[in-house]
C-alpha cells in the first residue's frame, strides 16, 4: 500500500495594510474611507489564504495627507516595521494610495527590493514580484502623476481666477483683518495698529528704529492657530515683517495677482494717500540692488575659514556707506551654530592677497621653495627671477576680471584663521603660470600629469580696527579658566527643570515642558544633566572643561550613568 503525502503549506506570508485619505473631511464619522479601503484589503488578502497569506492587525492609516510626499506617519511607522523584518507584503487599494509621484514610487521600489517586500494592489490586479507586474506598476504611476499634476495646475488656474475677482486666497489673513466665511472682514483693534504703523513711518530715520519703538508698545505679528492646535505667529515684528506690511496692496483695498492687482471685495483700511507716502519713503530709503559680478568678488568660491566651511558673499552698512564682506553664517537658520561666526571685509582681504601675492612673485627665494615641491632642481635662481618678475609686472596691469581668472588658476584655496591669512597654491600651475606668463590657461593644459603639490603663504593678521586694517572678528578659542556662560546658564536650567519637575509630580510631562517652551524629548534631555559627576559640574561652573564642548554637545549626548563613562564621552579625562 502506498500512502499519499500531504501537500506542503505554502509559507507564510504577512500582509500590512496601508490606507490613506488626502482630506480630513469625514474621518470623524464611525466608517469613513480609511475603513472602507481597509475591508476591501482585508477581504482580498482572506481570499488569498490557501498561499499563504495573513493579515497583520497593525493599522497603517494616513488621514488627511497628500500623495505627492512620502512624509506621513503611518509610512514611516511601516517602512520601519519592514526594516525590522515584520512583513513580507504591502496591500493597498489602488497604487496612488501609496504615491502619486513616480519619483518616489522608484525610491520606495529600489529601498523595498532589498526587504524582499512585494506590493499588491487589489483593484489593478498587479504584484511586484514579477517583471511584468513591475513593468505595469510603473505605467499605472506615471499616469497617478499625470492626474496630481493636472489637478495642481486646475487649482492653481482657479486661485487665479479667484484673486482676478477679488477674493482673498492666500492662507492666513495679513495683520488688521480676520477671515470669517473665506472673506476678509477688518479687525479695528488690530487695524489701528496697521494705521498707526503706516503713519508713523516717516517719523523714524529707519525701519529698525521703528521696529524698536513697536517692540517697546508690546506690538505683535498676526497670531492664528493651526489644524494641529500649533500656535503660529504672535512675535514681536521685526524689520523683515514691517517692510511686508508697508508694501502690501492689501491695506488700499486691492488683491495682487503675479505682477497685477485687481480691486478687492473686502474693505480697505489704509488711506490710499498715506500708503503712496509710505511708498515713496520706502523707495527714498531703499538701498541699490547691485548687479553680480564674480570679478567684483575676486575670492568667491575661493575664501574657506579654517574649521573648513565656505565663506558667502554678502552686503552690508547704511544709506549710501555700503561694504561687501565674506561670511561663514550658514543660510539655513535651522542648522546648530556650534562653531564662531567668521565675518571679514571683503574689500579688506582682497587688497591683502593681491598684496601678499605680489610680495611672493618678488621674493625668488620663496618661489624656489614651491618649485622644489614639483622636483625642479634644475631651475636657476636667475631664470626663476626673469619669470617671477614678468608675471609681477604683468599682475600690476592687470584688470579686475585677470587677476580673477589667475586666483582660480593658482589657488587651492584662501584660509582665514583667528590670527592668519593662508595662501594655499598650486604648485604645477605656478610652474606652467612662470614659463608661460599667461593668466588664463586652457584647462585641457593645465590638467598635466604633474604631482599635486601645494605651497603655504602664511600671513599674520591679527590686527586692530575693521575699517582701517584687515580684520578678522573671529570669537577667540575657550581657554581653561574661563567660564562658558551658556554652558553654566544650561546647568542652572536643567537644576531649575528638576525642581519643577519634583514640585509637579501629578502633571505630565508634556505639560511640564511646556512651561520651558521645549518639546518633551528636550526637556527629558534638559533634566538628565542633573546626574552629571559632581565635578564635572563644578568644572563646567569654573571653566575648566575641554574647548570643544557645547551646549548642543552636551544635552545630545548620550549621558551615561557612570561617572567616569561621562567623564571619557565630554573629553574631561584629557584635562588630567
Amino acid at each position: 500500500m502506498f500512502e499519499l503525502a500531504e501537500p506542503a503549506s505554502p509559507a507564510q506570508v504577512r500582509c500590512a495594510i496601508y490606507t490613506r485619505k488626502s482630506s480630513d473631511v469625514g474621518l470623524e464619522r464611525d466608517v469613513n474611507s480609511l475603513d472602507a479601503q481597509r475591508e476591501i484589503c482585508a477581504a482580498y488578502v482572506k481570499c488569498n489564504e490557501h498561499k499563504g497569506w495573513r493579515e497583520l492587525p497593525t493599522r497603517y492609516d494616513d488621514g488627511g495627507y497628500s500623495g505627492g510626499t512620502l512624509d506621513r506617519p503611518a509610512l514611516h511607522r511601516l517602512f520601519a516595521d519592514v526594516e525590522s523584518g515584520e512583513i513580507d507584503a504591502i496591500v493597498f487599494y489602488k497604487i496612488d494610495r501609496l504615491t502619486r509621484s513616480l519619483a518616489d514610487f522608484v525610491r520606495l521600489m529600489e529601498s523595498m527590493e532589498r526587504f524582499g517586500i512585494s506590493f499588491v494592489s487589489v483593484t489593478q490586479s498587479f504584484d511586484t514580484s514579477d517583471s511584468m507586474g513591475r513593468m505595469v506598476l510603473n505605467v499605472l504611476i506615471t499616469f497617478a502623476q499625470f492626474e496630481r499634476e493636472m489637478l495642481s495646475d486646475r487649482i492653481k488656474d482657479k486661485l487665479a481666477v479667484m484673486r482676478r475677482n477679488g477674493l482673498f486666497v492666500s492662507g492666513k489673513p495679513p495683520l488688521g483683518y480676520d477671515k470669517i466665511s473665506g472673506r476678509l472682514v477688518v479687525n479695528e483693534t488690530e487695524a489701528q495698529i496697521v494705521r498707526g504703523i503706516f503713519s508713523r513711518v516717516g517719523d523714524y530715520p529707519t525701519v529698525f528704529q521703528l521696529m524698536k519703538q513697536l517692540e517697546s508698545e508690546g506690538v505683535r505679528t498676526k497670531a492664528f492657530t493651526s489644524k494641529s492646535g500649533r500656535t503660529i505667529g504672535g512675535t514681536p515684528m521685526h524689520a523683515g515683517s514691517i517692510y511686508r506690511l508697508l508694501r502690501n496692496p492689501l491695506y488700499i483695498g486691492f488683491i495682487k495677482e503675479g505682477d497685477e492687482w485687481h480691486r478687492g471685495q473686502h474693505k480697505p483700511i489704509v488711506d490710499r494717500e498715506i500708503w503712496d507716502r509710505a511708498q515713496a519713503l520706502r523707495a527714498i530709503r531703499s538701498r541699490p540692488r547691485i548687479a553680480w559680478d564674480v570679478s567684483r568678488n575676486l575670492l568667491h568660491g575661493l575664501i574657506w575659514d579654517e574649521f573648513g566651511r565656505p565663506l558667502h558673499t554678502n552686503t552690508g552698512g547704511t544709506g549710501k556707506q555700503r561694504y561687501r564682506y565674506y561670511d561663514s553664517e550658514p543660510k539655513d537658520p535651522r542648522r546648530q551654530k556650534q562653531l564662531s561666526k567668521v565675518r571679514v571685509r571683503a574689500d579688506v582681504v582682497e587688497e591683502l592677497t593681491f598684496a601678499s601675492l605680489s610680495a611672493f612673485f618678488a621674493d625668488v627665494t620663496e618661489i624656489r621653495r614651491a618649485m622644489l615641491k614639483l622636483s625642479r632642481f634644475e631651475t636657476v635662481d636667475e631664470q626663476l627671477a626673469v619669470q617671477a618678475s614678468t608675471v609681477a609686472e604683468r599682475l600690476a596691469q592687470s584688470s579686475r576680471d585677470q587677476i580673477r581668472h589667475l586666483y582660480e588658476m593658482i589657488f587651492v584655496r584662501v584660509e582665514v584663521a583667528k590670527a592668519e591669512l593662508r595662501l594655499i597654491i598650486k604648485c604645477n600651475r605656478l610652474a606652467l603660470l612662470l614659463a608661460t606668463g599667461k593668466f588664463n590657461i586652457d584647462r585641457v593644459v593645465m590638467e598635466e600629469n604633474s604631482p599635486p603639490q601645494a605651497h603655504l603663504i602664511s600671513i599674520n593678521a591679527n590686527l586692530i580696527c575693521a575699517h582701517r586694517d584687515f580684520s578678522l572678528p573671529i570669537k577667540p578659542t575657550q581657554q581653561y579658566g574661563i567660564p562658558d556662560k551658556k554652558l553654566v546658564n544650561l546647568l542652572g536650567r536643567a537644576f531649575e527643570a528638576r525642581a519643577f519637575v519634583m514640585a509637579n509630580r501629578d502633571k505630565p510631562i508634556a505639560d511640564l515642558a511646556k512651561t520651558f517652551k521645549l518639546g518633551p524629548s528636550k526637556f527629558s534631555r534638559l533634566i538628565r544633566l542633573t546626574y552629571l559627576a559632581p565635578d564635572l559640574q563644578a568644572a563646567i561652573i569654573d571653566g575648566n572643561c575641554p574647548n570643544d564642548l557645547t551646549p548642543h554637545k552636551l544635552i545630545y549626548s548620550a549621558l551615561p550613568l557612570d561617572w567616569q563613562q561621562q567623564r571619557l564621552m565630554l573629553g574631561f579625562d584629557m584635562l588630567g
